[in-house]
């Protein structure tokens, strides 16, 4: 009896774990979202997305969307041959040029339109663990002499570059930790590639670009109104983004639940958001169906850090503008400060009502770092949010 008592609880802790739909808090329903590979370079990732909520048993309509996003990926042409690339920068646009071969001390001359090829540096090599994590001060560790020399190309005119593999590891790709702000683009190239390569030959290098889904669930109203409740749940290889991903859409998931069979005016549309970790391709299609469509947007609030009972809930929104629904409980109740510039900017360029919710002003010093884990999230502190919305959704 003993051992098949065992063997029946381990087999509800696997059940629990890898379902989402059996947990019964918020918390479990966090840990197993961390759980799971939501980078968008990842298969895995698009299997999440593309099945999640399927066995959630609400009458919300599950409605599936799907956003080309440009990845990492690049499509390499040399003459009639054809290579695959790995940016450490997504590639936006084509580039085209004959190679040049350079070392990072070479001069500068007659490189205009020219695609260069350069080795990987031993310090991209030795960051390369560690590349484009932040300290505690938000400072981002990169290889800044490559990036003042990849500059100086750019300004020489040079049309984008080409890294080998570092000599100590030749099986691996090249790769350069640039600025996502430095005006020139390239990718990283294996050992088969960087062999094919000739000065003064034709090399055409392309954005590989796909598409990933996310998802909506619409829970109509009586009325013409509607209100839009958003949550980032993709993640990227820098980590589990459990402050700016997990903890908002595990809220936003028992959200979900609980307003199941509950009548509203509004129309309350819950978007769960996916792309290249900070669900900026999904938040930006989202906009554009929102342009389309034209309806009579009440709220669009955005769920940031929640969980962690840093702070009491408090409102961020861009230039502090004092939309009309936070006039109105809960919302008068709560501090207003200023949003950032960020992925959401293009909603206010829109004048659409938009806020952001978050309960610690510390999350974004601690994004990425080793304080962004499940140890910050409380199972209590999101069962309280969870009701908070629901209590407001209700009178909606």
């Amino acid at each position: 009896m003993t051992i098949m008592y065992s063997l029946l609880s381990a087999l509800f802790t696997v059940f629990l774990y890898f379902n989402p739909l059996s947990s019964t808090s918020p918390y479990e329903t966090a840990e197993y979202f961390a759980s799971q590979d939501r980078d968008a370079d990842s298969y895995d990732s698009f299997e999440f997305f593309d099945t999640f909520g399927t066995e959630l048993e609400v009458s919300a309509k599950r409605v599936v969307h799907y956003v080309e996003r440009s990845t990492y990926w690049t499509d390499i042409y040399l003459g009639d041959e054809y290579f695959e690339g790995y940016s450490s920068m997504a590639l936006e646009q084509e580039i085209k040029g004959e190679l040049l071969h350079m070392n990072w001390d070479d001069p500068i001359e007659q490189v205009e339109g020219k695609v260069i090829v350069l080795p990987m540096t031993d310090t991209s090599l030795e960051k390369s663990h560690t590349a484009y994590t932040s300290d505690y001060y938000g400072v981002i560790d990169n290889d800044e002499a490559a990036n003042r020399y990849l500059g100086k190309l750019a300004e020489a005119g040079a049309a984008g570059y080409v890294i080998t593999p570092h000599p100590n590891e030749p099986d691996e790709s090249g790769f350069v930790i640039v600025s996502y702000t430095l005006p020139i683009g390239g990718t990283g190239v294996d050992g088969e590639a960087a062999k094919a390569f000739r000065d003064g030959e034709m090399i055409v290098i392309e954005p590989y670009r796909e598409e990933i889904p996310y998802i909506e669930y619409v829970q109509q109203g009586e009325g013409d109104e509607e209100i839009v409740i958003m949550s980032r749940l993709d993640a990227s290889w820098k980590g589990d983004h459990v402050l700016s991903s997990v903890s908002g859409s595990s809220v936003l998931y028992h959200l979900l639940e609980k307003m199941d069979g509950v009548k509203t005016d509004a129309t309350i549309r819950y978007v769960f958001l996916n792309g290249s970790g900070f669900g900026e391709e999904a938040s930006d299609d989202y906009l554009a169906q929102l342009k389309e469509r034209q309806p009579s947007v009440k709220t669009i609030l955005q769920l940031d850090a929640m969980g962690t009972g840093d702070d009491p809930l408090y409102i961020r929104t861009i230039g502090m503008k004092r939309h009309s629904f936070l006039e109105t409980e809960p919302f008068d109740a709560l501090d207003l400060t200023i949003l950032g510039s960020s992925s959401l900017d293009s909603y206010g360029e829109a004048d659409l009502p938009l806020a952001v919710l978050s309960d610690s002003r510390l999350a974004v010093y601690d994004l990425h770092t080793e304080y962004d884990n499940l140890d910050r999230l409380s199972n209590e502190v999101m069962e309280e949010q969870v009701e908070w919305l629901k209590q407001w959704l209700i009178t909606q």
